[in-house]
């Protein structure tokens, strides 16, 4: 991702459009390929050597503005050395050293104001190497990191990871984002709806032809709290949606006040409209059969494979049809020994209105109900209003819980068995019959 003072876009009749570099210029190429070169080349260096290895070709490119872009995309791919609890430990021995030896009175000190020879004094003291000593002495600062490793990146796929990240940076603050989508392949289609999920973003689905769909996603300047991490969500989500074979994006933005835009310096504050589409030039780094499944949500499928007797889960690959063009995305689907098939949807913080139409669909649905476990955040469900909601579905109360990052297997096993033991809403039997959408092969 770019930083806001290194993205670069242009507004024109209150349409945002962002600067993209030409993939195929030799000069931007050479760019690329040099500050990639010393990031390699770097490797057991710190961060502020390879920072000052890099200044003649950030300024000696046609645009230092992008040349510093290119750079940030491939610092975010390297690997540096973090901090560690032994330079603290470090740093006290030597401090106390240094005051015994500095001071005469608080020990054997020479006093000596020769800092070569104080130095030597305390790194004897320690047995250690003087100069050693002190580069290790506070190597844990981001510019003393040393850099440990470099992902490699042509110079090709460098310009197109930064186009990219021109056009995920506006997203962050987006209000409302609408996506029309048309992918023939189920397997795509099957992994899109799994990332959109496993990304927590709200969506509102609707299916306009066989392989065509309509999503409405709330952007995070419609949130009351958790904006600036929902923003990151989305902006991270744009690759998944290149992979799509067509698509069309129109997101309204509100620009922070007083962001630079165009070459004259202008300042612009929002609302304006960002369109993209799969003729837009964009390509996504992701591979079309990764799936990036969340870390927390990787351990839940691990302890719940350990621990879940009679039951077997798999990621879910359908969509459920709830009422005429309300359809939920699952997280999961469950099947018991019996037959018995359950699916759950996971609600997070921002969720909040999601969560009250799903309720108020399952309350007042009038066709029939698929077998949908509920799983709210703790920190949604202590809100005031969504409490009274919560306390009041009967749905919830049967066949939900509450989770704090990772849902605990004895509450999801409770929530799955509600519908094994036969236990629908008002003591009657849930349906077993399910629309599901086809997005498995």
């Amino acid at each position: 991702m770019l930083t806001r003072e290194l993205l670069r876009f242009d507004i024109r009749r209150d349409r945002l459009q962002p600067r993209y570099v030409d993939v195929q210029d030799r000069s931007w190429q050479e760019v690329a390929r040099s500050l990639s070169e010393a990031c390699e080349a770097a490797q057991g260096s710190s961060r502020e050597e390879l920072q000052e290895a890099v200044i003649p070709i950030l300024h000696g490119a046609r645009s230092p503005l992008v040349a510093k872009g290119l750079f940030k995309l491939l610092t975010d791919r390297c690997r540096f050395q973090e901090g560690r609890d032994e330079l603290e430990e470090l740093r006290r021995t030597v401090f106390a050293v240094a005051a015994r030896t500095f001071y005469p009175g608080a020990g054997q000190g020479s006093g000596s104001n020769d800092l070569q020879q104080y130095r030597e004094a305390v790194g004897q003291a320690l047995q250690q190497d003087a100069d050693q000593l002190a580069s290790r002495l506070y190597s844990d600062l981001p510019d003393r990191q040393i850099l440990l490793s470099c992902e490699p990146m042509g110079a090709e796929a460098l310009l197109q990871r930064y186009n990219l990240a021109l056009a995920q940076g506006p997203l962050i603050w987006a209000k409302e984002v609408q996506l029309h989508m048309e992918e023939a392949d189920v397997g795509v289609r099957r992994r899109f709806f799994r990332q959109l999920k496993f990304f927590r973003l709200l969506a509102r689905v609707q299916r306009t032809a066989a392989a065509s769909y309509r999503l409405q996603l709330d952007g995070p300047l419609s949130l009351f709290e958790g904006s600036a991490r929902y923003g990151l969500l989305l902006a991270s989500f744009l690759p998944v949606i290149c992979l799509l074979s067509r698509w069309q994006l129109t997101a309204q933005i509100d620009l922070p006040a007083r962001l630079e835009s165009g070459p004259g310096g202008r300042k612009i504050s929002g609302p304006v409209l960002l369109e993209l589409d799969h003729g837009s030039g964009l390509h996504s780094h992701l591979r079309q059969t990764a799936d990036l499944l969340p870390e927390e949500l990787s351990r839940f499928a691990t302890l719940f494979q350990e621990q879940a007797e009679g039951w077997s889960m798999r990621e879910s690959s359908g969509l459920l049809e709830l009422e005429k063009q309300d359809w939920v995305i699952p997280d999961w689907t469950f099947r018991h020994q019996s037959g018995q098939v359950v699916h759950l949807e996971l609600f997070h913080r921002w969720h909040a209105q999601v969560l009250q139409r799903r309720l108020q669909s399952l309350e007042q649905g009038r066709r029939q109900l698929p077998p949908l476990a509920l799983g709210v955040d703790r920190a949604l469900s202590k809100q005031p209003e969504m409490a009274a909601l919560l306390e009041q579905s009967v749905w919830f109360q049967q066949h939900g819980f509450v989770y704090h990052q990772i849902p605990p297997i004895k509450r999801v096993l409770g929530a799955l068995q509600s519908f094994v033991s036969g236990a629908g809403v008002a003591g009657e039997s849930v349906p077993m019959q399910v629309t599901i959408s086809p997005l498995r092969a």
